[in-house]
């Protein structure tokens, strides 16, 4: 016989099941009791050559359908084993069959919201049998909405027949000299769609290449072609697919189909089989393993996502966005990408993948520890042609020296291939490693190595502290100078934005955009000599950082401060301003190839600020300012890590500020009694500090520090438009070694009491 017996097993299960709309994948709550076929010796209803209809009235017996009669199944008839052959036709409508449906001689059935169980052998049998010149009468089933339940084998199909399921379970458990299998096929046919299910105690699929049977030659050429459509085929405790005796099949695996197995093998190949495996659109989780005889030949396409080992594979192809997650060493003939790709090992694992030969184009992602020299690694043991990615790990985590002992990744026996790594570089810890290619080889090597994104964003939070500060204070002074001419205290509001380029000493740059907003109120005291201004003040600002690659940040400043101006009636001025921060400072990075990492910290910061200088009248209302200024601002350090693993360590950052410069304007009457007061203002800057801005990352010191000096040019106009309110704006320029603001502006209103 061309069906194989096998070592029962003694599971004892129930039926339990209603079959409409089930998922792929899920898991059902049924049993089927075993026991041994048997064949039913008394059949009590023949249908030769006519039509016969039963319903729940008919009696419960078995019938025989032969010469190309019809027996129709109707509203809730039941009925003993059925066998059709001779061209008959058996229609299921909301029938049962208890025992098995025998097709066979080209003969078909239509089952729809049916159950056909058989407690003591196979439910479903469509049979070929010998047309007598050679070829063979082919039978067939279309099954939809229904349960199929057998013992040994659940439904079973001989050479160039075929079963299509349509949202219909097919179920098995061990007997009748069968291990469990829910559907066998043998050079035949199988469909499943929408839903359908194929579960057995042992095997969901069998495919067998034993096509000979009693009467029955072997088809020459006959193969099995098995499509899942949004389908299930499972094995309890064995195989998904079991392929045996020389069998020749094509699976298509598609449209979010699965296959399920108790020992982890979605598909297991033996005896000489042959077989075109095709995962189209699906996720499959499990390994797929052919024997040393057998010729097994891969394609994962449109997406889909196979993880699991690929044990003696012909060859792979990988296509169209799909990808092989290994989850051990492997080997394969041939592999060829098309858009695919293939992910190696893990953080915690590294992998081989050993290749007789590879071609095309695509990516494999791959993962290495430099701290012990480590990693994945890609063995071609003959030619590589064509173009690759590879797409290694970026992490925080720091490596040893790669300039010593250049990492191994990928060998090649010879061919065109070119191998590049995803965004030109591989983020190991605090720098960027290059790949070079060193014959037919390539490894990750330390010389050209940059500073890393994850790096740059960790020196630019700890940088940025002042030009916040300093952004700040240049409205509040704004503020100081309009109240030294009004001798009026008052409240006021003030909208401000700047923008600031920064090249630090340690050789990275980034952009600053800040907006803040700042209110405040002061009160004048009386004094011998002048008029004395005090006042207080709150603020909130929000700088973003652009670093190169796509790499950003974020620091959210609350400020609180005092400050007093006093000016004397010979036109000499004093300002000071004392003013506390907080810094919410978020760091969120794009590493090289794309992979995101976050890290943020709070952190405080106080400075002052003291500025001379002397208000001169010239003629026709126009004044001048000189003044000299020294501003210095301590912002404390903090530790935190990463979500990539890089450690970062600053102990405080500290700006000292020196300012001399002269704002000249002029007081302009306006027609209805307000003032108009135009100005220019010039200024040298030079900043002080450069050793006491260090930061760590990873323990590899870097100086952050912009010492040097700088240029300041500012436009302006303040008017008066009544008694109590003024308005003002100016704009702001400014140029050094280390930094630029190409620009900044803020406007103001006041109103006096």
């Amino acid at each position: 016989m061309w069906y194989l017996n096998q070592e029962s097993r003694s599971s004892i299960y129930k039926v339990g099941l209603k079959v409409i709309g089930l998922s792929c994948g899920a898991t059902l709550g049924f049993q089927v009791q075993a026991a041994q076929l048997e064949e039913r010796s008394a059949i009590t209803g023949t249908v030769n050559n006519r039509i016969e209809t039963l319903n729940a009235s008919s009696p419960v017996e078995s019938w025989t359908v032969l010469n190309r009669g019809v027996l129709q199944i109707f509203d809730g008839a039941v009925t003993d084993s059925v066998t059709a052959s001779g061209g008959s036709v058996v229609n299921i409508n909301n029938g049962t069959v208890n025992g098995m449906l025998r097709l066979s001689g080209d003969a078909s059935a239509s089952i729809v919201n049916g159950t056909i169980n058989n407690a003591t052998g196979r439910a479903l049998s469509i049979g070929s049998t010998s047309s007598g010149d050679g070829g063979l009468l082919t039978s067939s089933a279309r099954v939809q909405d229904s349960l199929v339940s057998g013992v040994g084998i659940g439904a079973i199909v001989a050479p160039l027949s075929d079963l299509t399921l349509n949202r219909t379970v097919v179920t098995a458990t061990a007997g009748a000299g069968n291990d469990g299998e829910a559907i066998r096929l043998a050079g035949s046919t199988l469909h499943m769609s929408n839903a359908s299910l194929g579960q057995g105690e042992s095997v969901g699929l069998h495919i067998t290449g034993d096509t000979t049977g009693p009467g029955m030659p072997a088809p020459v050429g006959s193969s099995t072609s098995v499509v899942l459509d949004h389908s299930t085929l499972e094995g309890l405790a064995g195989p998904a697919i079991r392929i045996v005796d020389a069998a020749v099949a094509d699976i298509a695996v598609q449209n979010g189909s699965a296959l399920l197995a108790g020992n982890g093998k979605l598909l297991d190949v033996t005896g000489a089989s042959e077989v075109n495996f095709t995962a189209d659109g699906s996720t499959l989780f499990g390994d797929l393993i052919a024997d040393d005889s057998s010729t097994l030949d891969v394609t994962l396409q449109n997406g889909a996502l196979l993880s699991g080992n690929l044990v003696n594979t012909n060859s792979v192809a990988i296509h169209s966005r799909a990808n092989w997650t290994l989850t051990g060493d492997a080997e394969v003939k041939s592999l060829s990408l098309d858009g695919g790709s293939v992910t190696l090992g893990s953080t915690e694992q590294f992998y081989t993948l050993s290749l007789g030969e590879l071609s095309g184009t695509g990516m494999f992602n791959m993962h290495v520890n430099l701290l012990d020299n480590t990693g994945d690694r890609l063995d071609v043991n003959g030619e590589a042609n064509g173009n690759f990615l590879l797409n290694v790990r970026n992490t925080g985590l720091e490596p040893n020296s790669p300039e010593i002992t250049p990492l191994h990744v990928v060998h090649t026996e010879g061919g065109d291939a070119l191998f590049e790594v995803v965004g030109g570089s591989v983020d190991l810890g605090v720098y960027s490693y290059q790949l070079e290619k060193q014959g037919d080889d390539w490894f990750i090597v330390g010389t050209g190595k940059t500073i890393s994104p994850s790096t740059e964003a960790s020196l630019a939070l700890f940088s940025v502290g002042p030009t916040i500060w300093y952004g700040e204070l240049a409205t509040l002074r704004g503020r100081m100078g309009e109240i030294r001419t009004s001798g009026e205290g008052g409240g006021w509001i003030r909208g401000y934005g700047n923008q600031y380029n920064v090249t630090a000493e340690a050789g990275f740059g980034y952009k600053q955009r800040q907006k803040g907003l700042s209110f405040g109120v002061d009160l004048p005291i009386p004094v011998s000599d002048g008029q004395l201004m005090v006042g207080v003040m709150a603020g909130h600002s929000r700088s973003d950082l652009n670093l190169s690659r796509g790499t950003s940040a974020t620091v959210d400043s609350y400020s609180l401060g005092a400050y007093g101006t006093w000016l004397r009636e010979d036109g000499y001025y004093i300002d000071g301003v004392l003013k506390l921060n907080r810094f919410d400072n978020q760091a969120d990075v794009s590493m090289t190839n794309g992979t995101q990492a976050k890290g943020d910290y709070d952190n405080f910061a106080y400075g002052g600020s003291l500025e001379f200088g002397k208000h001169i009248k010239l003629g026709n209302d126009v004044f001048v300012e000189p003044y000299t200024q020294l501003s210095s601002v301590l912002v404390k350090g903090d530790n935190y890590q990463l979500d990539n693993g890089l450690r970062v360590d600053n102990g405080r950052t500290v700006s000292v500020l020196g300012k001399a410069g002269a704002t000249l304007g002029r007081n302009l009457e306006l027609p209805d009694g307000g003032l108009l007061q135009p100005y220019l203002r010039v200024a040298m800057a030079h900043e002080f500090s450069r050793n006491d801005n260090t930061v760590k990352v990873n323990d590899t010191a870097f100086d952050n520090s912009l010492f040097g000096s700088r240029g300041e040019l500012a436009v302006g106009v303040s008017a008066a438009l009544s008694k109590n309110l003024q308005l003002h704006a100016d704009f702001d320029y400014m140029k050094g070694e280390h930094i630029e603001q190409p620009w900044g502006v803020n406007v103001g209103l006041r109103y006096g009491f």
